[in-house]
């Protein structure tokens, strides 16, 4: 039971089931999941995790870049009308950043579970496009961008996938080059706006091409201004789900060997 939990949820965060509107596992799994003997938490909390690992890929790739929301969320926050000068000054920082690295919480919320999955973990990020994110808490999960290929280390299994045979990461590759190039704002891939408080900007991206709204809805990024790196990550689905990620014990521009970026 408990994989097979698993595995419907991977497949529906995939987009690989849609479900009908009434009967089959959606009426099932109707009411919000607890743990039990037979699916315990830590079976949740991996089936969670999991189900996120191309989504917070995504999100890793757009650390350099920004996100979304309604400005009703945006308590404590003014929209800047004039975007030129910010525009200039993030690219100018996405030049000068080599290399990312970090301590980061990822806190899980969804519609079909009774209770928050939080994750921990470290990622690492070096220029161009290599990323590695890998959960280190509850469980060990590893995933990492290379160029042209993603490598996955599940346990003992190891998965990979190229990039340029595969359309969801062909999009992926498109959105490491807008941020590299510090041109992510200027996507016409995503809608943005941004706005500040004292400490920070809220970038908002929200996107507009069809692939990345299948993956989420909005994401809303929080952005230190004395060197513009991320402190949060939160991305709202479709769904209600919600996936927000914390990020402390930052390093810019830290020495990263290869060895990083390759499974071993």
């Amino acid at each position: 039971m408990r994989r097979l939990i698993e595995n419907k949820i991977l497949k529906a965060e995939a987009g690989a089931v849609r479900f009908p509107p009434s009967g089959g596992f959606r009426e099932g799994f109707h009411q919000r999941l607890t743990p039990t003997s037979s699916f315990p938490k830590e079976g949740i909390a991996r089936a969670a995790t999991l189900l996120s690992c191309t989504k917070s890929l995504l999100i890793l790739l757009i650390i350099t870049c920004a996100a979304i929301s309604a400005q009703a969320q945006h308590a404590g926050y003014t929209q800047l009308s004039d975007l030129t000068k910010f525009k200039q000054q993030f690219a100018e920082v996405a030049a000068k950043t080599n290399s990312i690295k970090s301590d980061f919480t990822q806190d899980k919320n969804l519609s079909m579970l009774s209770e928050k999955i939080t994750s921990k973990g470290k990622f690492w990020y070096r220029k161009p496009n290599m990323l590695r994110m890998e959960y280190t808490q509850p469980f060990s999960y590893l995933m990492i961008l290379n160029k042209d290929n993603v490598y996955i280390k599940d346990g003992q299994k190891e998965n990979k996938v190229s990039t340029r045979s595969n359309k969801v990461f062909k999009q992926i590759n498109k959105i490491v080059v807008d941020c590299i190039q510090g041109t992510a704002l200027n996507s016409g891939d995503f809608k943005s706006a941004v706005y500040e408080n004292k400490g920070t900007y809220l970038v908002s991206l929200s996107p507009v091409n069809k692939q990345l709204s299948d993956f989420f809805k909005t994401i809303e990024i929080t952005v230190d201004k004395k060197d513009y790196s991320v402190n949060t990550i939160e991305m709202l689905e479709g769904t209600g789900d919600s996936t927000t990620l914390h990020f402390t014990n930052k390093e810019i521009n830290a020495n990263i060997p290869d060895a990083f970026f390759a499974i071993k």
